[in-house]
């Protein structure tokens, strides 16, 4: 600050946690991309989870914004450069703030990471498979989880353990045969988050 030409810095000191909250949330309004995003989330849940566990989830909803960012930011705590963009859709459609306890709810959070998680490495099978036939596509990854995403034909909402579940099933039968270069140029949308 002294570089800067600063003579004096202000401080506003606030000792209520839940204010702190507050600001913090909003702050996190902030967050360039869904990385960070979920990231900001994660950290909030955990230091929520800290402080009491006994509060319901769907409590601090000003602070969490959706349930699917809890979720995506366990995957991102496990894999840095997990693409979570393809899911996120899919998660913020199906996945809400539970009344349970913060300490019950995160158990189904990291379940539902697990399964997402899983999911993700039968779909980077099938991207393999797809590029090793000669496809190359910045969408690969996005046309592959449009293609087995079961809500597209559905009027219902199911479980989101169940669309998981479906979507795995469908990625270890993806018949990669059966594409052609004109299905990946009809598919569009934007490119796939990189990953390792």
């Amino acid at each position: 600050m002294r570089r800067l030409g600063a003579r004096s810095i202000t401080a506003l000191v606030v000792p209520d946690r839940e204010i702190a909250w507050q600001i913090l949330a909003l702050n996190t309004e902030k967050a360039h991309n869904l990385k960070e995003r979920s990231l900001e989330v994660i950290r909030i849940y955990r230091d929520l989870l800290a402080e009491d566990g006994t509060r319901p989830e769907s409590q601090f909803a000003f602070y969490l914004d959706e349930a699917a960012f809890v979720t995506l930011g366990v995957c991102y705590e496990q894999v840095p450069r997990f693409g979570g963009g393809v899911y996120h859709p899919i998660l913020r459609r199906l996945e809400t703030l539970a009344e349970e306890p913060l300490r019950a709810a995160i158990k189904i959070h990291e379940k539902r990471a697990a399964m997402v998680m899983d999911l993700e490495e039968k779909v980077k099978g099938v991207v393999k498979k797809l590029k090793d036939r000669g496809l190359a596509s910045p969408y690969l990854r996005s046309f592959v989880v449009a293609r087995i995403n079961p809500l597209r034909w559905i009027q219902h909402e199911p479980p989101l353990e169940d669309v998981l579940k479906t979507m795995r099933e469908r990625a270890a039968k993806f018949n990669v045969e059966r594409i052609n270069t004109q299905d990946l140029a009809r598919a569009g949308g934007p490119p796939d988050e990189e990953v390792s």
